[in-house]
């Protein structure tokens, strides 16, 4: 009997040191790990007519804590050219607060289609430049769009204004006729996440160099990582999602999703109706839902132009962590379990005092928890029951997201004030793809010029970053000119 107790006992007593193990691991933030470049934080105010300058005010204000700091606003193309003013002014407020304006249409004009209708069909062949004349006049009409979707969930059969493509499709207007718009293109903007409408694009050389950016929907999909478009240098930007609930279970469940996008590569994430139906973040009086609070606790702090660095996923049951540095450096915590966590972060390769935390549980609205001192790299907070909290501090590493060194191609890059021994250069491109050009050699005094390493570089903007003897000592955001 006692043999078999003891038999029983060891695989408990295993259980509980890896449960001790998991609850004590540090969350580690590696300020020097580049992942990719954030956009921004949005939400859509297709279908709503004019918004008011109060409720503008609340959703792309960043300077005060009854405002969101909203990056990114999703119009819509009304297939109609004589209905464009409401938007029109929709993306001048929201571009006047320093948003982005991202123009999706829901279909194109009922005369280009094969059913001549607004709902549903499909698009004509015939008609392909003509609709691409459509969407540029809509861009020359707003003045300020930055980027241009071809068609909102094209894999979806529904009662409201739409339009069907298939893969073949997509890839030969993006072929043949995306270039005509004149701006950024997105793309296939499925409802589902369903990559294989544009991996037939990403994987035709010609019509890939027509797009920019590939948009997704996470109704009814599978978190993942889209590699083929990352591989292919195209960013990643999640454009709709909506639940209706207020309640802080719902928004642990949004906030979880923000971090898992951010987690798996994409550079935006964007909310559906901004004050209209039950799935709103903002009234029309300007107040905020506890939705718009948990978002905004992810778009208040990472501004568009930061990068997301490595960081301890999953650092214990119920807790999850993303990082990013940039003009700050930022780390939000979703805390899930029904009770308050103590969590310890570390940070590497840069160095901090204090960091001040925010917080948005059951009773919190990006509330200020005062500052944490941070030591020797270091410090533990408690993370309330049910909450996402965000940590935004200064680091020694941060980049200077907005004064990029142009450098004419023949000068090269250098570093000065750099200790003698080994030294590499790392180069990344702006939506965190590492370049292969790595180079180590041992530096006895003098700058370091960079030059022959960089010809083959195209043209461009990149961060660089210079390691010596492990060590990150400097990182740039570099414009490379042409010759």
């Amino acid at each position: 009997m006692k043999n078999i107790v003891n038999y029983l006992l060891v695989p408990v007593l295993m259980l509980l040191l890896l449960s001790n193990f998991t609850h004590a691991q540090v969350a580690t933030v590696n300020l020097t790990s580049i992942k990719q470049s954030i956009d921004g934080f949005g939400a859509s105010t297709a279908f709503h007519g004019q918004i008011s300058q109060t409720e503008a005010n609340a959703a792309f204000g960043n300077g005060t804590s009854n405002q969101l700091g909203l990056s990114i606003l999703r119009v819509r193309i009304d297939p109609s050219s004589g209905s464009w003013s409401a938007e029109k002014l929709n993306a001048q407020k929201a571009k006047a607060l320093g948003a982005t304006i991202l123009a999706t249409p829901w279909t194109p004009p009922a005369s280009m289609k094969t059913n001549n209708n607004t709902v549903g069909g499909e698009l004509l062949p015939a008609s392909y430049a003509a609709y691409a004349a459509h969407l540029k006049a809509f861009c020359d009409n707003l003045g300020n769009v930055d980027v241009i979707s071809l068609q909102n969930e094209p894999n979806i059969k529904v009662s409201y204004e739409s339009c069907t493509w298939s893969a073949t499709q997509l890839l030969n207007f993006c072929k043949n006729n995306a270039s005509s718009i004149g701006k950024p293109v997105m793309m296939p903007e499925t409802y589902n996440f369903d990559i294989s409408y544009s991996d037939p694009t990403l994987n035709d050389a010609t019509a890939a160099s027509q797009v920019a950016y590939i948009g997704l929907h996470l109704y009814g999909a599978t978190m993942k990582s889209y590699t083929n478009a990352l591989n292919k240098g195209k960013k990643l930007w999640m454009t709709e999602y909506y639940l209706n609930p207020d309640d802080i279970g719902t928004c642990l469940t949004i906030g979880k999703q923000i971090l898992d996008c951010m987690y798996n590569n994409m550079s935006a994430y964007v909310w559906w109706y901004l004050r209209l139906g039950g799935c709103n973040i903002i009234t029309s009086s300007g107040s905020i839902l506890k939705k718009g609070y948990t978002i905004g606790q992810f778009s208040k702090f990472i501004r568009p132009g930061s990068y997301r660095v490595d960081a301890t996923y999953q650092p214990q049951t119920g807790v999850y962590i993303v990082g990013f540095t940039g003009a700050q450096t930022v780390v939000v915590a979703v805390n899930q379990n029904t009770s308050s966590k103590s969590q310890t972060f570390t940070f590497q390769n840069g160095t901090m005092a204090n960091v001040s935390k925010y917080t948005t549980s059951s009773s919190k609205n990006i509330a200020s928890d005062g500052n944490v001192a941070v030591t020797g790299n270091s410090f533990t907070a408690t993370l309330d029951a049910q909450s996402i909290t965000t940590f935004v501090g200064k680091s020694s590493t941060s980049i200077d997201v907005n004064n990029a060194r142009s450098i004419p191609f023949a000068n090269g890059i250098n570093f000065n004030s750099l200790p003698a021994g080994d030294l590499s250069l790392e180069l990344y491109t702006l939506n965190g793809q590492r370049f292969t050009i790595k180079k180590v050699f041992t530096r006895q005094c003098g700058p370091v010029t960079w030059q022959q390493e960089l010809n083959d570089i195209a043209p461009g903007t990149y961060i660089l970053q210079m390691n010596a003897d492990n060590k990150t000592y400097g990182i740039i955001k570099w414009n490379k000119l042409a010759k």
